[in-house]
């Protein structure tokens, strides 16, 4: 999956699945995903994500004692993580979570998502208007969420749309580089348009366009053998190599050279 650093190394590790949500919660969710593993006798093992601008809803359990600082069995809500998301896995455990579309947590429930951002915490009992028991069963813990996140009277909202279609063209287009070009393409004033993206994304217009060049760029050095860095960087739109490892280091604690040495080709 695009963004979990060093992938060709964790397949033994843990599964990992992902699938479709109903028409009714898919408003608001780009997908549900399921990730279990069994290290029992085994070393832990530390994974580090290179996070979308999205928001999840989690329902986690196990036998490795409290994560994220919260006993286990808990159903938590992820905010954005504003530089990359650790996380290490011990003995046996399991985690069933609804990955947000950009945007889709606060058009479902009216929440900022700026209050969220870098933070983990359990779900309160106003989110879904009363408390909620999940299952410590993957399909069971699923089909809850995505009846609790569907059942959503009325269509999204207006501002919700439009921040959407602008997200997908930051995705979408490499020829995106700078804060002023999606300005130059947003309905709104560029101080309006900070406001929505803060309480919609949880995250500035730059970070989410840093964040995607960064996905790309380790996908690049993961995926082929002796890239060249200063190339690399000029094509996703960095002003130069000097820039370009110093974002790269600020949000993975590595240079490109480092990260390629573990990773790479």
């Amino acid at each position: 999956m695009r963004g979990v650093v060093g992938r060709a190394h964790t397949a033994s590790r843990f599964h990992l699945d992902k699938w479709a949500p109903s028409d009714a919660a898919a408003r608001f969710v780009e997908y549900f995903w399921s990730v279990q593993w069994d290290l029992r006798g085994q070393d832990p093992f530390d994974s580090t994500v290179i996070t979308f601008p999205a928001m999840h809803i989690t329902h986690e359990w196990g036998e490795d004692g409290p994560r994220h600082g919260f006993a286990l069995p808990n159903t938590l809500v992820h905010g954005v993580v504003e530089r990359v998301f650790h996380t290490t896995i011990a003995a046996r455990g399991s985690v069933v979570g609804a990955r947000f579309l950009p945007g889709g947590f606060t058009a479902r429930f009216r929440r900022d998502a700026a209050a969220f951002t870098s933070r983990v915490q359990p779900v309160d009992a106003q989110l879904f208007g009363g408390p909620i028991d999940l299952d410590d069963d993957i399909g069971a813990a699923a089909r809850r969420l995505d009846d609790l996140i569907g059942a959503h009277t009325g269509g999204p909202d207006d501002t919700y749309i439009a921040v959407t279609a602008l997200l997908d063209r930051i995705r979408d287009d490499g020829r995106l580089h700078r804060v002023e070009q999606v300005m130059a393409l947003s309905p709104w004033s560029a101080r309006t348009t900070q406001r929505i993206f803060r309480r919609y994304v949880g995250v500035p217009v730059k970070w989410v366009l840093c964040r995607y060049r960064l996905q790309q760029a380790a996908l690049e050095i993961e995926s082929h053998a002796e890239v060249d860095f200063a190339d690399l960087a000029i094509r996703l739109g960095w002003y130069d190599q000097a820039h370009f490892i110093n974002d790269f280091r600020a949000m993975l604690g590595c240079t490109p050279g480092e990260y390629a040495t573990r990773y790479g080709g």
